[in-house]
């Protein structure tokens, strides 16, 4: 069921980075390395659009908070977005800014793909004054290639997970064949690539 008009506000004075991941097939495991491999307090903002029914993402939400010292946090209702702490997405969901920037979830979605990367992504490009960065790991399909390109083109920096280390070598295959992205690179590269920015 979707959920309408539930806006979550971005407090643009606390933002200092924002890091925007998605992943679909495969991808639970790699997000846990990640996300278990951050510092004890990150200094950006992490964004999470996991292909997955909304009860697994509910519990993957829990499963993700157990191992990390960053708090999780499930985007259900409307919430201030905090730097140095993490969200997953239950909904596709996009951004929009004037004086603060906002994301809000999509009030008709019809894709296939829940939450949809493309989505996420492409509303990235809409942001000013931020730094935007993108990581499109293991999946089945093409959601998240096009709005990586977009991202690409307004010259934000995009990351494809290598073949080697993807579960299914789709989603990120497809955006390395379509130039949307900046670099290659294999998830013990992305993890350090993460922290190091």
């Amino acid at each position: 069921m979707l959920l309408k008009n539930l806006d979550i506000h971005l407090n643009s004075s606390k933002l200092k980075k924002l890091v925007l991941i998605g992943a679909s097939t495969g991808g639970p495991g790699l997000l846990e390395k990640i996300v278990s491999s951050l510092a004890d307090e990150i200094d950006f903002t992490l964004v999470i659009a996991q292909h997955m029914d909304v009860l697994a993402l509910f519990s993957f939400a829990k499963r993700l908070n157990r191992i990390t010292p960053n708090e999780v946090l499930f985007v259900q209702n409307s919430l201030v977005l905090e730097n140095s702490k993490i969200y997953l997405l239950e909904d596709s969901s996009y951004f929009e800014q004037n004086r603060d920037i906002y994301i809000k979830k999509c009030e008709d979605n019809r894709s296939y793909y829940h939450p949809q990367i493309d989505t996420l992504f492409s509303f990235g490009t809409r942001l000013k004054n931020v730094k935007v960065v993108a990581y499109l790991l293991s999946g089945i399909g093409q959601d998240g290639v096009k709005g990586m390109l977009e991202l690409k083109k307004a010259n934000f920096k995009t990351v494809a997970q290598d073949e080697k280390t993807s579960i299914v070598y789709g989603m990120p295959k497809s955006a390395y064949e379509l130039d949307a992205c900046s670099s290659v690179m294999s998830i013990d590269e992305i993890v350090q690539d993460i922290n190091r920015n």
